[in-house]
């Protein structure tokens, strides 16, 4: 009977060393996921209805907050509104929004970016004056990779599948007593893509999300809250909302990811020969020792080139060896880096094309050097 028991107690002691092991050797064999940079993007808004707007509540203002805030806590899209422009009469860089009409005094470049510039560019002053502006590809910098607007479609909240409350395409349904529970709620939202040049819808997508964790007997009195800011709180209508919207941004990424040409970009702010200015920095996801490469290319265009009312209707490169740079310094929403192969009959042109070429992997030795 002893020798039974301890053969059963050291099987069992081998199966627990087992399962152990096991379970290490498949910690090990996990990967980290590829990193990967965020695209610019910028929001042209965020709608839903307006039945709960009240007391200074206003649920698309609260929503397009909270896709903000998905944007900074994921690696899919920066929100960035305002792109750097040439002074026209210095040759700097300057930082203002997009489609936003300035005097040639107001473009001046603010502190921060003129910072930067001179910490990369001692002689500065001397060399803005001698920027080879290409109007034909310089405007590039001036845009989003995508415009997006999102729109809710529906939100209802169930109580053993009786609607309680929401909205949705045909109607709106307010609570039809002060206490009421529920168990269960829906949210159904769209996200659609635009091309910043042409305004030609690229995609869309369609995501629907659940709360279903509700506590057995959860419910709302409407004595002690009211319909807005506190309802949308307590309600679990801020968390459901949060959750379709962190859906529906990893839906419109991976949709655009599978059309041509719609991987990460970005242009050429400045070519100073042997280095180069990018636009986006470490808010991107850029990090040093990250390459990337450029090609110069030709647009096509209805209209003048550049113009406001004109229409980008198609670009083609015109370099069939990329250039290759490596970053130095992924800077405050601007990069600087080392241009790798300096060609001697040809010049980056700025709005020049930027894509990927392969991202800096941390090696161990580097990771262990950190820690000490």
């Amino acid at each position: 009977m002893s020798n039974f028991k301890n053969t059963a107690f050291y099987i069992k002691s081998l199966s627990i060393i087992g399962l152990a092991t096991l379970t290490m050797a498949n910690s090990k064999c996990a990967k980290e996921e590829p990193r990967q940079l965020k695209k610019n993007v910028k929001v042209l808004g965020m709608s839903a209805s307006t039945f709960l707007d009240n007391s200074g509540f206003n649920f698309s203002e609260t929503a397009q907050s909270q896709l903000s805030g998905v944007f900074f806590e994921n690696n899919y899209f920066f929100e960035r509104n305002s792109y750097p422009t040439f002074d026209d009469q210095q040759r700097v860089p300057s930082v203002r929004g997009p489609f936003q009409k300035t005097s040639l005094q107001q473009q001046i470049a603010d502190e921060k970016t003129h910072r930067q510039l001179q910490k990369w560019i001692p002689d500065l002053s001397q060399k803005s004056t001698n920027i080879n502006l290409h109007r034909e590809s310089s405007c590039l910098i001036t845009r989003p990779q995508h415009f997006l607007l999102g729109k809710i479609n529906a939100l209802e909240a169930f109580s053993g599948g009786q609607l309680q409350f929401g909205f949705n395409s045909t109607a709106v349904q307010l609570p039809i007593s002060a206490k009421f529970s529920m168990d269960k709620m829906r949210m159904d939202l769209s996200m659609h893509a635009f091309n910043p040049w042409t305004q030609e819808k690229m995609g869309s997508v369609n995501s629907e999300v659940f709360k279903t964790d509700y506590k057995v007997g959860f419910g709302i009195d409407l004595g002690f809250i009211t319909i807005g800011p506190e309802f949308y709180r307590a309600t679990g209508m801020a968390e459901v909302t949060l959750k379709g919207l962190q859906q529906a941004v990893k839906d419109i990424y991976n949709m655009l990811a599978g059309l041509p040409r719609q991987e990460w970009q970005t242009r050429v702010l400045m070519n100073l020969d042997t280095h180069v200015v990018l636009v986006g920095g470490a808010e991107l996801g850029l990090k040093t020792g990250d390459k990337l490469k450029i090609e110069n290319e030709v647009h096509d265009w209805y209209g003048e080139p550049c113009a406001e009312s004109s229409v980008l209707q198609g670009s083609v490169s015109v370099t069939s060896d990329p250039w290759i740079v490596e970053i130095v310094d992924a800077g405050d929403l601007m990069s600087y880096a080392k241009v790798l192969n300096v060609k001697e009959n040809s010049n980056i042109e700025v709005g020049a094309l930027v894509r990927v070429q392969e991202l800096y992997v941390e090696s161990k030795k580097d990771k262990k050097d950190k820690k000490k």
